[in-house]
């Protein structure tokens, strides 16, 4: 089995057992033995849990800051509700195909775990920032005032984040066990109405 493959599995045992149990709930032991493979390639591949949870952290906003810096491009072309709603879309579906490692994000930074906090703070500053500029222009070309801008930006924050912080309530109503796009789809169509009804444009 080759390096990444073998680091692949690590990280996937590790985000369901992350997910059920929190990262302080899990040892090592259990995420070798999800993963079938020897203790020792958790110290080739990471060193120890930490470093595990470091490298996932990099691997996972790394390429979701690198998707909304993407997006966030031309911040003209948001202003065009088509656009920003293929822009949250593509968000939603980074998110829902990591699933359980989207979830433990949010539920830890919940917590009082500063080690996970301190871990996660650089890069959820940046995803405020840019999540700020997706909002620039189109709060701009719509006459929202500064604080309005603020009240924007923590809603569709909490609509993005939604399905990650409260997933049972979200699996319950919207039944995603059928399909992630099927999840992704009616998600959109609520977002699109909340979005009609709350932003008076």
């Amino acid at each position: 089995m080759s390096n990444d493959s073998t680091r692949q599995k690590i990280m996937d045992a590790a985000a369901q057992l992350f997910y059920y149990n929190g990262f302080k709930g899990t040892s090592v032991r259990a995420i070798t033995e999800k993963a079938n493979v020897n203790v020792s390639s958790i110290n080739y591949h990471f060193k120890n849990k930490q470093g595990l949870i470091e490298y996932m952290t990099v691997d996972y906003f790394e390429k979701y800051l690198k998707l909304l810096e993407h997006i966030t491009q031309d911040e003209q072309a948001l202003t065009d509700f088509n656009v920003l709603f293929k822009a949250i879309e593509e968000i939603i579906h980074y998110k829902y195909e990591r699933f359980q490692f989207s979830c433990l994000i949010q539920r830890e930074l919940s917590l009082d775990n500063m080690f996970i906090r301190e871990l996660f703070s650089t890069y959820v500053a940046k995803e405020k920032y840019l999540f700020k500029k997706m909002l620039k222009g189109f709060s701009e070309e719509w006459g929202f005032k500064a604080l309005e801008q603020d009240i924007l930006y923590i809603q569709l924050k909490s609509l993005i984040n939604g399905p990650f912080v409260y997933a049972h309530d979200w699996q319950d109503h919207y039944q995603w066990d059928q399909s992630g796009e099927m999840f992704i789809k009616k998600y959109m169509e609520t977002f699109k109405k909340w979005f009609y009804r709350n932003v008076n444009v």
